[in-house]
C-alpha cells in the first residue's frame, strides 16, 4: 500500500475525529481571528464543522451523515453532550466555512511540515518544489458558468464550467504550499502567469522542478533574481543558443533573450538581461510501462559540486511523483 493510501486509510478508519491530534483548535481559532472570523460557540461551530468535513473527505462514506456520526462519536468521547444525527445543521455549517480560512490552514500546516523535515529529506540541503498545472471542472451553475465559463470551442449548454489550477508542491513531503485558480483562458489565466502569483511562497535557495512549459527564458530570470533555482525539461531547442563549454555532466549553454511577449512593455522587456547560462542535462528515465524515455532538463545550477547525474536523478523524482 502507498504510504498516502496508508495514511488516508488510518485517518479513514477513525470512528471519531483523527485531525483533531493533528489540526489543534488553537491553530484555527487563530485563523479564524485573521480572517476576522465571528460565530457562536455551538455544536457545528467552525473548528468541530472543519475536523468533520477534513474527516468526510477521507471517508470511503462521503456522506454527510458519516461526518455527523464522526462527531457524534468525538463528543462521547470527550464527555460532550450528543447532538442529533440530523445533518442539516451540519451542512450549514460547513457551506459557511470561508475558502480563505482552508487556504491559510492548508498553507500554515504545508510550512509546518516543511520546517520539521530532517535534512536527509533535502536535495542538497535545500528544499525542492514542485509547480504543475491543470484543469478542473465543475457543477454546471449560472455562477460557476459566470466565472469559469465554458471553452467557447463548446456549444453552449453542452459543457461544464471550466478552470485552470496551478499548485507548488513539496518534493520531500507532498504538500501543497500554495494554489492559484483563474478562468481557463484569457489574460493572465495561464500556468506561468498563476505561478508568478506564488513567488512570494518560495525563500532564496529552494529549487523548483518543472515540466517542459516552464522552460521560459523570463521565468528563470525571474527565479534567479530571487536566489531559486529552475530544472525544468527542454521544450525545444532555442535560437541563436550556443555551447559555451561541453562536459559529460551537462553542457554550459549561453540562451539569448527572446522576443518581446505580447503584453509586455518595452521597459519591462529591457530589465531582462540580453543572455542567460544555463546548464543542459540529458536524462534516462522510465515511464509508467518502465519503457526507456530520454529527454533534456535545463537548469540553473552550475555549481560543479552538483553532478549531472544528480540532477537527472532529481528530475526522474518529480517525473515519478
Amino acid at each position: 500500500m502507498a504510504s498516502l493510501d496508508a495514511v488516508r486509510a488510518r485517518f479513514a478508519g477513525n470512528e471519531g475525529l483523527p485531525f483533531a491530534d493533528v489540526l489543534t483548535e488553537a491553530s484555527i481559532r487563530d485563523v479564524l481571528h485573521e480572517h476576522g472570523v465571528q460565530y457562536r460557540d455551538r455544536v457545528f461551530n467552525p473548528v468541530t464543522t472543519i475536523w468533520g468535513f477534513l474527516s468526510q473527505v477521507l471517508s470511503e462514506d462521503h456522506s454527510c451523515r458519516d461526518a455527523v456520526s464522526r462527531i457524534i462519536a468525538h463528543r462521547t468521547t470527550s464527555g460532550q453532550a450528543v447532538c442529533s444525527p440530523n445533518t442539516s445543521s451540519y451542512c450549514d455549517a460547513r457551506s459557511r466555512i470561508f475558502t480563505g480560512v482552508l487556504s491559510t490552514l492548508a498553507k500554515q500546516t504545508a510550512a509546518e511540515l516543511q520546517m520539521s523535515i530532517d535534512r536527509q529529506w533535502k536535495w542538497n540541503g535545500r528544499s525542492v518544489f514542485i509547480v504543475d498545472g491543470s484543469t478542473v471542472s465543475m457543477p454546471d451553475t449560472p455562477k460557476n458558468q459566470q466565472r469559469y465559463p465554458q471553452p467557447p470551442k463548446q456549444q453552449p449548454g453542452l459543457g461544464f464550467p471550466l478552470a485552470r489550477i496551478t499548485v507548488l508542491l513539496s518534493l520531500a513531503t507532498g504538500a501543497c504550499h500554495d494554489l492559484e485558480i483563474a478562468s481557463y483562458q484569457g489574460k493572465g489565466t495561464g500556468e506561468k502567469s498563476l505561478f508568478r502569483r506564488m513567488y512570494d511562497t518560495l525563500q532564496p535557495g529552494d529549487v523548483v522542478l518543472a515540466d517542459a512549459l516552464f522552460d521560459d527564458y523570463f521565468v528563470t530570470w525571474e527565479l534567479y533574481q530571487r536566489n531559486i533555482d529552475i530544472v525544468a525539461r527542454a521544450q525545444y531547442e532555442r535560437v541563436g543558443s550556443r555551447i559555451l563549454e561541453g562536459s559529460p555532466e551537462g553542457d554550459l549553454l549561453v540562451w539569448q533573450r527572446p522576443s518581446k511577449p505580447r503584453g509586455m512593455t518595452k521597459e519591462q522587456y529591457r530589465s531582462y538581461p540580453e543572455s542567460l547560462v544555463m546548464r543542459q542535462v540529458d536524462v534516462d528515465a522510465r515511464d509508467k510501462n518502465n519503457r526507456v524515455t530520454q529527454f533534456k532538463v535545463v537548469t540553473t545550477l552550475l555549481n560543479e559540486s552538483i553532478d549531472g547525474k544528480q540532477i537527472g536523478g532529481l528530475y526522474e523524482r518529480r517525473w515519478e511523483g
